[in-house]
């Protein structure tokens, strides 16, 4: 799998891949009935979109935590270490971090729209190991847009799609590993 860029010029170029269109393919992990949004992402049931990384757990984090930092339009708002937590309290949880980030300028007009989708922004990618597998998990925006009844807003949507999507593969292509079938802000 190619890794994100890390120079000032390629993240530039990948941002502007995002926002300027694309699609991607790759599969979905796991065995949800899934449903294709219009942005010809797969999302489980429960409007989750999991791919397979290339990377092991470490390198997936360490990537998504520097892919976030280096889009100047994104703001990583926290990291979440499940696991580390667990341990705290005297408990045993594989490798399980969350990031929690945003662009309050694509999610702060689909708040003007219905406020309650606050309770699902800002964005979140859940990078879990689950034996030798690394998965990453989030959202799906239009399930969310359903869930919170927030319509006419389908282009902010698939810039937040193609972002997520991008963060999750590490790849502008939306590449993963295994599989052909199709997957897919604030």
């Amino acid at each position: 799998m190619p890794t994100a860029p890390r120079d000032r010029r390629a993240m530039l170029k990948l941002v502007s891949v995002l926002f300027a269109g694309g699609t991607f393919a790759s599969p979905v992990v796991g065995t949800q009935q899934t449903t294709e949004t219009t942005t010809g992402t797969q999302a489980d049931e429960n409007g989750l979109v999991t791919v397979e990384s290339e990377q092991d757990f470490d390198a997936t984090v360490e990537r998504i935590e520097g892919d976030i930092e280096n889009i100047d339009v994104l703001t990583l708002v926290t990291t979440v270490d499940h696991s580390d937590n667990a341990e705290s309290a005297g408990l045993d949880l594989p490798p399980t971090t969350l990031f929690i980030f945003g662009n309050p300028e694509l999610g702060t007009p689909l708040m003007q729209t219905s406020r309650t989708i606050g309770i699902d922004l800002p964005q979140k990618l859940l990078v879990w190991q689950d034996g030798e597998t690394v998965n990453v998990t989030y959202n799906d925006p239009q399930y969310l847009a359903n869930r919170h009844g927030i319509e006419n807003q389908q282009e902010r949507l698939d810039t937040i799609a193609r972002t997520l999507r991008t963060l999750a593969t590490g790849s502008s292509e939306g590449g993963s590993k295994g599989g052909d079938g199709n997957t897919s802000g604030s």
